[in-house]
């Protein structure tokens, strides 16, 4: 950021075209010579100059132009943001079974398109940690609460199908997200803001589950077991459901470029209820521009109050000014009176 701290200064940078004007328009006296042979003068070596005489005047005007511009007081400032807000925790549980390997969500995979729309959804939600839980027979934490969304979309880029086996276990991934959000070793504090008592309570813990089948593992906790987790520890969870149930489009497996059908089931009954469980809400998803409609919807839903002030830090340009304002003066001063000495003075 940039200013001038006296801008009033810069009202002197007027008389710069009175200075130009008077080079053209004022004749200055002439003046004679008690020579009699002048033409002479010039057989002498050096007597007369043909260098260009607007060289002297530019370096004045840039000299004085400098000199202004320094009385101004120009100066850089650095602006910092100070954020106070409790914020809202939030774990993205993303299915990579395989049926997210259906082409149904034009112009990809469900996968791809669903990853396309979370890392918009994460852009959008600059003051919030956020973290992701992948599922398929398993799940797992690719990457915990974090403000680095940069680095967190980095994570969510690698998420890919077969990362673990390709069966669908929701209750595992709805219990991976929730102890993700009740870890307490991982601090509540953020770098970017003041210490405060409140700093000790926990912030509010969201779950967008984002899956496109049936829970078909039999280990670990069931889906409805984990949701009453959830909702004792006050975390809410937004299930969304990705396709729909009957036959799908897929990639076929054995020649490259074919696409064959094949049978997809949706537990949308399930989902209804782990949402209803904990106070948040299912949402079905038959497509691509319906999947980033939730998604908007869900960022409107999870609203936080953010305070925030800024401040900026200035710094001294003048230097950067006065300093080669003087040494352009110098100059014409040096070659006034000598490669552009005058005579008669």
């Amino acid at each position: 950021m940039f200013r001038f701290a006296d801008p009033a200064a810069l009202l002197m940078l007027t008389i710069l075209p009175v200075i130009a004007a008077s080079w053209f328009w004022v004749r200055k006296p002439t003046l004679s010579a008690g020579y009699s042979l002048l033409d002479r003068l010039a057989s002498i070596p050096g007597a007369i100059s043909h260098r260009p005489i607007w060289i002297p005047r530019c370096l004045r005007v840039i000299a004085i132009t400098l000199l202004i511009l320094a009385a101004a007081r120009p100066q850089s400032g650095e602006k910092k943001e100070i954020i106070t807000s409790e914020g809202v925790d939030i774990v993205v549980a993303l299915d990579i079974s395989g049926s997210m390997r259906a082409l149904d969500f034009q112009p990809d995979n469900r996968l791809e398109v669903a990853k396309q729309v979370i890392g918009d959804f994460i852009d959008g939600r600059s003051h919030d940690r956020i973290g992701l839980v992948l599922f398929g027979s398993e799940a797992f934490t690719l990457c915990p609460l974090t403000l680095d969304h940069g680095l967190l979309k980095e994570f969510l880029a690698q998420a890919r199908i077969g990362m673990v086996e390709e069966q669908t276990a929701v209750g595992k991934a709805v219990s991976s997200a929730v102890n993700r959000l009740r870890v307490t070793g991982e601090t509540r504090g953020r770098p970017d803001r003041r210490a405060s008592a409140s700093e000790t309570e926990a912030a509010r813990g969201v779950i967008i589950l984002v899956t496109d089948g049936v829970n078909n593992v039999q280990s670990g906790m069931d889906p409805i077991t984990a949701a009453k987790a959830a909702e004792s520890l006050g975390i809410t969870i937004y299930t969304i459901g990705v396709g729909t149930n009957g036959m799908a489009p897929f990639p076929d497996p054995r020649f490259r470029g074919r696409v064959v059908s094949a049978p997809v089931e949706l537990d949308e009954d399930t989902l209804k209820e782990i949402a209803a469980i904990t106070g948040g809400q299912y949402f079905p998803a038959r497509n691509a521009a319906a999947l980033e409609t939730i998604f908007s919807v869900i960022d409107s839903m999870e609203t936080v109050a953010i305070e925030s002030y800024q401040y900026t830090r200035y710094s001294e340009l003048m230097a950067w000014f006065l300093l080669p304002g003087l040494l352009v003066l110098l100059m014409d001063q040096v070659v006034r009176h000598t490669v552009y000495r005058r005579f008669p003075w």
